[in-house]
């Protein structure tokens, strides 16, 4: 094969349509976090394509030492868990994101410390929130430290406990202090407030996780790796029914875009990861997808792909958080580099404001890098591979660049033997109108699988 000077990405030359559908999804996180929004509108009468992909992994499948599960806690009750007696003492103010050398316990989900989570982020009627630091696996399969809230109604928790809605945060960077719990966009900001508020109010728990590396000092966060995800939002229910012997095990994973792609692997991981808790069903709103495509672009020097360098950047280091092997050192030029490092400190928005500008995608990548393992990587998280017996609710907009792909993502998932309902909104595009929008619809949803009922409209195209 002869050398273009251009980075390699070990990906096949037919890229027409594939191109422009990776400059439309690249858009998407910009539009996050820049006020952009796009149109890639599914043509009438469109059909959804079928979507070819490795077998699913598994949760020992990658992970170098399989953590243990976590003992289910009292069934019902109200008031502190047995274990909160070991949590250790509450450090003062931004000392509470330090985690302990050695982490306490010896089970994923088991809690470090707690406090009142900050009241200008709270869930409106809940009765207690607190912000916890709880223990759990990373991608490398050792225990690490992450945080989150959790959310408690009012009034004695039902024969059973209190169901869980675990919301998954969308894009905010991937810093620590990027977190929601920090300095991050918040409920209100990203659009789930009223919806999760409406949630207490009905008598449901509602943890909210950071993610690994996030909130946390000192960790790397493995952006848009699906079994981290999964991992920090399984154990932060289990952490959720430490702190409070109310919360029960029914449990209810939803998200918007980064948490739309989180919820789906927490459903993918459930059965093996957390078989002790009972998952009832999946909100999956615009989750992020196909983005396996965006370092090819940036690293073939598309003028296009110059304004969405801060997302290749938070891809590139995502990926050498989660895997070792892909050094963004190795693959970025001394530009490229630089702007990487100083991603981990720049939260979504930020970097415009402050007047900062990374490289333009001619400049980004070494000339000969090899691509392939990153690619790979960023494959091997693909929504597409995402099993779970559960049932799916897809909200998508279509102004949102993500609703052919996940139009598509719908189908391939029913083809494997899901049960999905993808509902369209016609006319809201990926901004946190989407999230707000269709809230009555998601709270309806979950309210009917917690009840039992069947589901309608899966799988109808």
């Amino acid at each position: 094969m002869r050398s273009t000077g251009k980075a390699r990405t070990g990906v096949v030359g037919r890229r027409t349509l594939r191109h422009a559908a990776a400059l439309a999804v690249v858009g998407v996180l910009a539009a996050a976090g820049c006020g952009r929004s796009g149109v890639d509108r599914v043509p009438e009468g469109g059909r959804f394509r079928p979507a070819a992909a490795p077998a699913p992994p598994s949760a020992t499948q990658t992970t170098q030492a399989t953590p243990p599960t976590s003992a289910a806690p009292s069934e019902s009750g109200n008031g502190t868990g047995a274990g909160a007696g070991s949590i250790g003492t509450e450090p003062e103010a931004e000392a509470f994101f330090d985690a302990p050398e050695q982490l306490p316990g010896d089970k994923p989900g088991g809690l470090v410390r707690e406090r009142p989570a900050a009241s200008d982020k709270a869930v409106a009627g809940a009765a207690k929130e607190q912000l916890v630091m709880y223990r759990t696996t990373g991608p490398d399969g050792k225990p690490v430290a992450a945080t989150g809230t959790v959310a408690l109604p009012a009034g004695p928790a039902p024969e059973g406990g209190w169901p869980v809605v675990a919301w998954d945060h969308g894009t905010t960077g991937i810093g620590a202090t990027c977190a929601p719990t920090r300095e991050g966009s918040g409920p209100s900001e990203q659009g789930s407030a009223e919806m999760l508020a409406e949630f207490v109010k009905r008598g449901y728990a509602v943890v909210q996780p950071d993610y690994i590396g996030m909130g946390v000092n000192g960790v790397k966060h493995p952006y848009l790796d699906g079994k981290s995800a999964a991992y920090a939002t399984l154990d932060l229910v289990r952490a959720a029914r430490e702190l409070d012997t109310g919360v029960g095990k029914t449990v209810f994973v939803a998200g918007h875009s980064q948490g739309g792609h989180a919820a789906l692997w927490s459903a993918h991981y459930a059965p093996e990861y957390a078989p002790e808790l009972e998952l009832k069903g999946v909100v999956a709103i615009a989750p992020a997808n196909g983005f396996h495509f965006v370092p090819f672009l940036a690293a073939q020097g598309d003028p296009a792909a110059s304004e969405y360098i801060g997302i290749v950047l938070l891809l590139v280091n995502g990926a050498g958080a989660a895997d070792p092997a892909i050094k963004p050192e190795d693959l970025l030029s001394e530009a490229g580099a630089a702007a990487a490092e100083k991603a981990w400190t720049t939260c979504v928005g930020e970097q415009g404001a402050q007047g900062q500008q990374p490289p333009s995608s001619a400049e980004l990548f070494k000339a000969g890098a090899d691509l392939s393992p990153l690619t790979q990587r960023l494959v091997s998280n693909s929504p597409d591979l995402v099993r779970t017996p559960v049932p799916v609710l897809m909200p998508q907009g279509g102004k949102d660049p993500l609703s052919a792909q996940n139009q598509a993502l719908a189908q391939s998932m029913c083809q494997a033997g899901g049960s999905v309902v993808y509902k369209p909104y016609p006319d809201l595009a990926h901004d946190a109108a989407e999230v707000s929008t269709p809230a009555p619809d998601v709270v309806a949803w979950i309210e009917a699988r917690k009840a039992g009922t069947p589901v309608e409209g899966a799988c109808a195209s």
